[in-house]
């Protein structure tokens, strides 16, 4: 019995493969992340070796350069480039054609044949994503920093034509809770340029950490930077006893040096200065921008991590200060986009505070909601002045928001819709789909994830 029952399914399986050859075929051939929008088979292969030349012109050159560099380490050996003149077999072609719109300016062409490899795209970035795209056909040993002795370079033949769904496609690091240092900002980049993301937000500011120099605030760094040990939630005590304090932050110059390298490989960084929340380090630094100036000013600065408020007091002086920031954010960061956070108020504290009241009052805002609305407008006015256009988090829908806003979903995706039907852009992040940082099994057995060490 258990031996025809197992005839059964020998047949069946042979019939399913029967019928789906092409799936199969892609399983073996193919794993190009993400799957690019057409993949068609053709016999054979084409080999890389030393003798391969790469055929680029002007722009093209650029990207063919690129590629020369991303294969050396791994093959041992440098590509050599080659001008159209010199299109014969063997070649690596890259071309730019400005007659194939209908890719876009990301989207690309990519032919392989046992005589040549053709990469055609209208734009640059079209070209670049093509590489990312050959890479991947290549043996994993590819990415390889070191020679992969014996390695065979060959590229299966196949004809892609691929372009991206959607417009923002990114991704966002943390280094305000967890400093990340700047070579591993930029190896973090180059994992992304080869899966096609070309949007990195990095989290600058938050309680535990201010980590990008401001010059006309240099206690931001100087103070906000270094966070007391003491605070941490569950620290290791060995540590605390040592007296060492976690942080460290970029200056001006390593910003310069990780946004041109996010250039080169089509990735644009949004910065993302948290405000009117998430803002305990920049008031320790500066208690003036805080609820109580005087009152936590008499305290030593260790001692000030716990005991502000972490918001802002929306005051016009703070509102200068913030402005302050963000011209200096604008001339470091030539994105169109400023992120400024604006999630989690605790609106609470302005409640509380008389000097809160009496600004509502002055303003002629009916409630704390329309105080954060309020701030939040200051900041769109400034960047718009700037030609600059506001991100936040979806909490900076309260109490209205200005029609120029783009707003980033992340609880749930009903904000999202909202926002959209409101005629906002939106990149959708809901917490439920897009956060990493879960834990992926029991939290005993795991490093500590969401929640965990801040």
């Amino acid at each position: 019995m258990l031996i025809r029952e197992n005839a059964r399914i020998a047949i069946i399986l042979i019939v399913i493969t029967a019928i789906c050859p092409a799936a199969e075929r892609t399983s073996e051939l193919i794993s190009v992340i993400p799957q690019p929008v057409s993949i068609e088979y053709d016999e054979g292969y084409f080999q890389i070796g030393p003798e391969t030349r790469i055929v680029a012109e002007n722009e093209a050159a650029i990207e063919a350069a690129k590629l020369i560099d991303a294969l050396a380490p791994a093959m041992g050996f440098k590509l050599s480039l080659a001008d159209t003149s010199q299109r014969r077999r063997g070649t690596i072609t890259l071309e730019l054609e400005k007659n194939l719109s209908e890719l876009g300016d990301e989207g690309y062409t990519l032919r392989v044949t046992p005589r040549r490899i053709s990469i055609r795209a209208k734009e640059p970035a079209g070209l670049f994503y093509g590489i990312q795209t050959l890479r991947q056909l290549l043996p994993a040993r590819v990415f390889s920093k070191t020679k992969a002795e014996d390695a065979d370079w060959k590229v299966s033949c196949v004809r892609i034509t691929d372009y991206p769904r959607f417009q923002w496609r990114g991704l966002l690091v943390d280094p305000a809770r967890h400093f990340i240092p700047k070579q591993d900002l930029m190896r973090f980049i180059d994992i992304m340029a080869l899966h096609k993301y070309n949007s990195l937000q990095i989290h600058l500011t938050d309680d535990t950490g201010w980590r990008l120099e401001i010059k006309r605030y240099p206690k931001l760094t100087e103070t906000g930077a270094w966070m007391d040990f003491t605070t941490m939630r569950g620290g290791d005590e060995s540590v605390k006893a040592a007296n060492k304090r976690p942080g460290g932050f970029y200056s001006q110059e390593d910003i310069r040096q990780i946004v041109g390298y996010a250039a080169e490989r089509y990735v644009n960084i949004v910065p993302e200065i948290e405000m009117p929340a998430h803002t305990g380090a920049a008031i320790v630094s500066y208690p003036e921008i805080g609820l109580y100036p005087d009152k936590l000013s008499a305290l030593p600065v260790e001692k000030r991590w716990a005991a502000n408020e972490r918001v802002l007091a929306p005051r016009p002086k703070t509102v200068t200060f913030m402005q302050g920031v963000l011209t200096e954010v604008t001339e470091l960061f030539p994105s169109l986009y400023i992120h400024i956070g604006g999630d989690e108020a605790n609106i609470e504290h302005w409640k509380q505070s008389e000097e809160m009241q009496a600004l509502k009052r002055e303003l002629g805002l009916k409630d704390e909601a329309e105080l954060h609305s309020w701030f939040i407008r200051q900041m769109d006015s400034f960047l718009t002045s700037h030609g600059r256009r506001l991100v936040g988090w979806d909490e900076i829908l309260q109490g209205g928001l200005a029609p120029g806003a783009t707003v980033m979903s992340w609880r749930g995706q009903q904000w999202g819709i909202t926002s959209a039907n409101a005629g906002h852009d939106v990149v959708m992040a809901p917490t439920s789909h897009t956060y990493f940082d879960y834990y992926q099994g029991p939290s005993d057995k795991e490093p500590l994830a969401i929640g965990g060490d801040l």
